[in-house]
C-alpha cells in the first residue's frame, strides 16, 4: 500500500506555506528582479524535498536550473559549490584574463535569455569561501535578472556557529526557517500511508517521538506498515519504540559524521549523564574548549536540549553505551566514580557509577554505596536504598551489615526472597554477631510468611549463643529479644514460652527503637495475661513516646491496643494516627496492614464503625496485594467482626470463609475474636446453641493460652447474657463470677462496667434494675458503646417485665439512639421493635426526648434519603433551596447521622417504631 505513495510529496505535507513562499520568489524573480531565499532546518526537516518541488514547479514555467550541493570535502576546496551548479567540471582557468566571477556572471546572463533561472545550492553550511564571495557578487551585478537563487542550509542552534551567507540581509531577500509538523500534519501522512483515518493516539506517539521531523515519519511509517500495525490506540505503544530507535539512529549517523573527539565526548556525557565540560574533559581526554564546541554540536543536532546539559534521550544513551567495548566502559565508569568523588559530588551521582561496576575493588566504594542508600531511604525511596545495598551484597557476600539492610528494603515486597537469602547468610557464617544481626531480619520477615516458629527456634538459638560469646553486648541482644518477642507473643505454638519469657526479662529503658517495641509488645503481654490496667499503661506510653521514630513498626499498634483496653482511646487513637502516617512514607505493605487493622479494631471497639470500616477495608486491599495475603487472618478478622456489629451478616460470614483454618488456629489474637464473631451471626440466626458452643470455644482458647484479660474477647459476657436470655441463668453464675476476678484484676471502667451488665442480666426483679442502671452509668464514661447499648436494652426488659413501660421506653429509645450514632443497625431495628412493644415511639435528639422532625423536615428526609439532590427537592415541594438546606442540617443534628449515606436506614430504623412527626 505504502509504495503507491510518492515519498517525496509526502514529505511536504505542512510545509504547503514555505513552499508558496519558494514559488511566490520564482514569480517575482522572473519579472525582471533577482531574489535570494535562504532554507534552514534540521536533518530530514525537508529542505531536499522543497527544492524537489520547486524544480518541478520551475521546468513547468520554462526555468533554467542550475543545481548543486556542498560537502564537508568540498569547504576546503576553492570554487567546489559553484563547481557543482555547472556540471562539477573544474571553473578555473589559470590563462584566463577575466575572472571566474566575470565569466560566471555571465553564463548566468546568458542563461536567461531564454526564461528566468533557478540556482539552487543544497547544504551551504559547508560551502566554500569562493563560491559564497561569488553569490554575493552574483548579486550585487545581477539584481536585474530574472534570477533566483535558493539556498538550503541545515539549522544550527548557536548563531556564532551558522555559516554566513552573504546578500541574504538584502532589500527583498528571506529566510525560512522549517519547523516540526504539527500532529494535524503527522495525521496526514499517516492517512496517506494507510488509506484509512489514524487514531489520536497513534498520531500524537510518532509524531512525538519524532519530534515532528518528515523524514523520520515517513521512515516510522515505512516500517510500521511493513510490520503490520495499525495506524491504532494499540498501535501506539509500538510506534513509541521503534520511532525512539530511528531517532537515537539518526542521531548516532550525525555523530559518525563527525570528528573523533566528539564521538569521545557524546560516551563520556553517556557514561556521567551531565555536560559537566570539566568533568567530561577528563574522562574523555578531550580539551574543554572542544568540549564546549561539541556540546554546541550536540545542542544544534538535538541531541541534547538547548538549556540543559544531559543527553535528552534514553535510546541515544543506551546505544552509545552499548557501542562501547565493555572494558572500556567499565574503566571510564570507575573514573567516573572517582572524579564525581575527589569532586565532593552528593553520594547518589557517585552511586549511579558504583552500582554498575563489576566489582568494588576500593573500601570508600562501598562506603558511599551505604551512604547514597541511607539518604535514599531516608526520601521514601526504597526501591533506589535496595539496589545500592543490594550491589554490595553481590560484591562482598561476607558484608553483614549490607546483607540485613538489603534484605529489610526487599522483605517490603518480596519476603519471601527476603527470607531465603537471609536463612543462607545464617547458615553461612560462623560469626555470631553476624548471625544475629540476619536473624533480627529475619524475624521481621517470617510473619507475612507465616514462619515465626521456625524464627523463633532460630532465634532462641542465637540468644544462647550470645549468652556464650558475647554476653555483655546490650545493644545486639535486645535487638534479638525484641524480635524474638515480636513474633512469637502471638503464636499459639509459642505465645506461653515467649509470655514467660518476657516477663522474665528486666524492663528495659526506652531509648532505642528496639526497647521501645519491646516495651510495646512486653505491655501487651502483661494486658492479656491479667495484670492491672495501670500497670500496663506505663510501659505501653514509654514505648509509643518514641513511635514517630520508627517507620512502620507495627509493634507500636499492640502498645496503643492496650491504651484502649485500659479506656484511653482517644490517647490509643492519636498514637496510631501517628504510626499510621509515619508508617504510609517509609512502611511495609504487610506493616501497614497490620496498623490499619489494629486501629479499626480501636475504633470499631469505641462505636466508629464507619472510621472502623475504612481501615479495614484498606488492609484487606493492602494484604490481597501480595502473595502472602492468605496467611495473614487480622485485616479479614477485624473486616469480619465491623461487618457483624453493621448488621451485615452475609458479607460477614463471607469474610469468615475465605480465612484458612491453619493459619487461623495458630493466630492466639485472631482465633478468639474470630469465634466470637461466628457466635454472633449463629445468635443473629436463631441458632443459640451454636452461638454458645462458639462462646464456650473461645473460653477454652484463652484459657489454654493463659489470656486473662476481660475486654480482649469477652465471651463470658455474651455467654451470661445469652444464657440470661434463654432463662438459664443458673448456668452463667459461673460465668459472671469468672468475668468479675477478671475485670476486678484489670480495673478499668470499662472491666467494672462489664462484670456489672453480666450480673446484672443474671439477677432479676430490682436488684437486677438497681444493677443494670450502674451499668448503664459506668459504660457511659467509656467508649465501649456496644455493650452500652446492649446495657440500655437489658435495663429497658427489666423495666418491662416491672410494667414500668414509661421507663423501659427511655431506656430503649437511647438504645436506638446510640446505636443509630454509631452503625449498630441490628442492634438498632432490635432496640426499636422494643421500643414499640412497649407502647412508646421513637423522640430524636441528643436527649432523646426531644427535637422531633417536623412535617416539612420529613418530608425533605424522605426524598433525600432517595438521593435526590437539594434543587430537585425544592423543586418537588416548592420551597427555595437554601430552605432545603436548612432542613437538613436539623434533620442530620435530630438523627445524628452523618450525610445522606445513612439517611435512609436511619429512618427506616427509627421511623417504624412509632410516630416522628407529632401528631397534627
Amino acid at each position: 500500500m505504502s509504495g503507491r505513495i510518492f515519498h517525496g510529496e509526502a514529505r511536504l505535507v505542512g510545509r504547503e506555506a514555505e513552499l508558496g513562499t519558494l514559488v511566490s520568489g520564482l514569480d517575482k524573480a522572473a519579472q525582471g528582479s533577482a531574489r535570494m531565499i535562504l532554507m534552514r532546518g534540521p536533518e530530514g526537516s525537508g529542505k531536499t524535498a522543497l527544492l524537489d518541488a520547486l524544480a518541478r514547479y520551475a521546468r513547468c514555467a520554462g526555468a533554467t536550473i542550475l543545481r548543486g550541493s556542498c560537502s564537508p570535502a568540498g569547504a576546503r576546496l576553492p570554487w567546489h559549490a559553484a563547481e557543482s551548479l555547472f556540471g562539477g567540471a573544474p571553473l578555473h582557468d589559470e590563462y584566463a584574463t577575466v575572472p571566474l566571477s566575470h565569466r560566471l556572471l555571465r553564463r548566468v546572463i546568458a542563461a536567461t535569455a531564454s526564461g528566468p533561472v533557478v540556482i539552487m545550492l543544497d547544504d551551504t553550511q559547508w560551502c566554500d569561501e569562493e563560491s559564497l564571495v561569488w553569490l554575493d557578487f552574483l548579486m550585487n551585478r545581477g539584481y536585474y535578472l530574472p534570477l533566483l537563487v535558493l539556498l538550503a542550509q541545515r539549522r544550527s542552534g548557536s548563531p556564532n556557529r551558522r555559516r554566513a551567507i552573504p546578500g541574504v540581509a538584502a532589500r527583498g531577500h528571506r529566510t525560512i526557517d522549517l519547523g516540526p509538523l504539527f500532529e494535524e500534519d503527522a495525521g496526514e501522512m499517516a492517512r496517506w500511508w494507510w488509506e484509512a483515518v489514524p487514531e489520536e493516539p497513534f498520531v500524537r506517539a510518532c509524531n512525538s517521538v519524532c519530534r515532528g521531523n518528515p523524514s523520520l515519519l515517513t521512515r516510522l511509517f515505512a516500517r510500521l506498515s511493513e510490520e503490520g500495525v495499525s495506524p491504532d490506540a494499540r498501535g501506539a505503544l509500538r510506534a513509541g519504540e521503534l520511532g525512539a530507535e530511528l531517532f537515537a539512529g539518526q542521531l548516532l549517523a550525525t555523530l559518525d559524521r563527525q570528528p573523533e573527539y566528539v564521538r569521545k565526548v557524546v560516551e563520556a556525557l553517556a557514561v556521567l549523564g551531565q555536560a559537566d565540560a570539566e568533568l567530561v574533559g577528563m574522562l574523555s581526554g578531550v580539551s574543554e574548549p572542544l568540549v564546549d564546541a561539541v556540546i554546541d554540536i550536540l545542542r544544534d543536532e538535538e541531541i541534547i536540549d538547548t538549556d540543559l546539559a544531559e543527553l535528552n534521550d534514553d535510546h541515544v544513551r543506551t546505544m552509545v553505551l552499548s557501542g562501547m567495548p565493555a572494558t572500556t566502559l567499565d574503566r571510564w565508569r570507575e573514573l567516573a566514580a572517582r572524579l564525581l568523588n575527589d569532586g565532593g559530588r552528593p553520594a547518589e551521582e557517585i552511586s549511579a557509577q558504583l552500582v554498575l561496576l563489576p566489582g568494588l575493588p576500593e573500601p570508600w566504594m562501598r562506603d558511599v554505596l551505604r551512604e547514597a542508600a541511607r539518604h535514599a531511604e531516608r526520601d521514601g525511596s526504597l526501591g533506589v536504598a535496595a539496589r545500592y545495598l543490594g550491589r554490595m551484597v553481590v560484591a562482598d557476600p561476607a558484608d553483614i551489615d549490607a546483607q540485613a539492610d538489603f534484605a529489610r528494603l526487599i522483605g517490603h515486597d518480596d519476603p519471601s526472597g527476603a527470607y531465603a537469602m537471609l536463612r543462607g547468610g545464617i547458615e553461612g557464617t560462623g560469626d555470631v554477631r553476624g548471625r544475629a544481626r540476619l536473624a533480627v531480619q529475619l524475624a521481621k520477615v517470617a510473619p507475612p510468611l507465616g514462619k515465626e516458629p521456625e524464627a523463633v527456634s532460630i532465634l532462641n538459638g542465637i540468644l544462647a549463643e550470645l549468652d556464650g560469646v558475647v554476653a555483655d553486648d546490650h545493644e545486639l541482644r535486645t535487638l534479638v529479644e525484641s524480635a524474638l518477642l515480636l513474633i512469637g507473643w502471638s503464636r499459639r505454638s509459642t505465645a506461653r514460652v515467649i509470655s514467660e519469657r518476657a516477663m522474665a526479662m528486666p524492663i528495659p529503658e526506652a531509648h532505642a527503637v528496639s526497647e521501645r517495641e519491646l516495651l510495646a509488645v512486653r505491655s501487651m503481654i502483661s494486658a492479656m495475661s491479667g495484670a492491672s490496667s495501670q500497670t500496663c499503661l506505663v510501659p505501653a506510653r514509654q514505648a509509643l513516646s518514641g513511635a514517630d521514630e520508627a517507620p512502620g513498626s507495627w509493634a507500636f499498634g499492640a502498645a496503643a491496643y492496650v491504651l484502649s483496653l485500659a479506656d484511653e482511646v482517644e490517647e490509643a487513637v492519636q498514637a496510631m494516627n501517628r504510626v499510621i502516617a509515619r508508617g504510609a512514607e517509609h512502611g511495609d505493605a504487610w506493616g501497614r496492614a497490620m496498623v490499619l487493622s489494629t486501629r479499626s479494631w480501636i475504633l470499631s471497639e469505641a462505636g466508629d464503625l464507619d472510621g472502623a470500616l475504612v481501615d479495614a477495608t484498606r488492609a484487606v486491599e493492602l494484604a490481597d496485594e501480595w502473595s502472602w495475603s492468605k496467611s495473614v487472618t487480622e485485616p479479614r478478622t477485624v473486616l469480619a467482626a465491623v461487618l457483624a456489629q453493621r448488621g451485615d451478616l452475609d458479607q460477614a460470614a463471607f469474610v469468615l470463609g475465605q480465612m484458612t483454618s491453619p493459619d487461623l488456629e495458630e493466630s492466639l489474637l485472631d482465633h478468639p475474636r474470630v469465634l466470637m464473631t461466628r457466635s454472633y451471626l449463629a445468635e443473629s440466626r436463631g441458632d443459640h446453641e451454636g452461638a454458645l458452643s462458639s462462646l464456650t470455644a473461645c473460653g477454652a482458647l484463652l484459657a489454654k493460652s493463659g489470656i486473662r484479660n476481660p475486654i480482649f474477647a469477652p465471651w463470658w459476657l455474651d455467654a451470661a447474657c445469652l444464657l440470661a436470655d434463654l432463662g438459664r441463668r443458673n448456668e452463667a453464675e459461673e460465668l459472671v463470677e469468672h468475668g468479675e476476678r477478671l475485670a476486678a484484676a484489670w480495673g478499668s471502667a470499662s472491666a467494672r462496667g462489664f462484670a456489672l451488665l453480666a450480673r446484672g442480666a443474671i439477677t432479676e426483679g430490682s436488684d437486677g434494675v438497681e444493677m443494670l442502671t450502674e451499668t448503664a452509668e459506668t459504660l457511659a464514661s467509656t467508649q465501649a458503646r456496644w455493650y452500652l447499648v446492649r446495657a440500655e436494652s437489658l435495663l429497658g426488659e427489666a423495666l418491662l417485665r416491672m410494667d414500668d413501660r414509661e421507663g423501659a421506653r427511655g431506656h430503649f429509645r437511647r438504645a436506638v439512639y446510640l446505636s443509630v450514632r454509631c452503625g449498630f443497625r441490628a442492634l438498632a431495628v432490635k432496640a426499636r421493635d422494643r421500643l414499640v412493644a412497649a407502647g412508646g415511639w421513637m423522640y430524636q435528639g441528643a436527649d432523646g426526648v426531644k427535637d422531633v422532625l417536623t412535617v416539612g423536615e420529613r418530608r425533605v428526609a424522605e426524598l433525600a434519603a432517595t438521593g435526590a439532590t437539594n434543587r430537585e427537592i425544592a423543586h418537588t415541594l416548592r420551597i427555595a433551596v437554601r430552605t432545603v438546606e436548612i432542613h437538613l442540617t436539623s434533620i442530620f443534628r435530630k438523627l445524628d447521622v452523618s450525610g445522606r449515606t445513612d439517611l435512609g436506614w436511619a429512618l427506616d430504623a427509627l421511623g417504624k417504631a412509632g410516630r416522628i412527626t407529632p401528631a397534627g
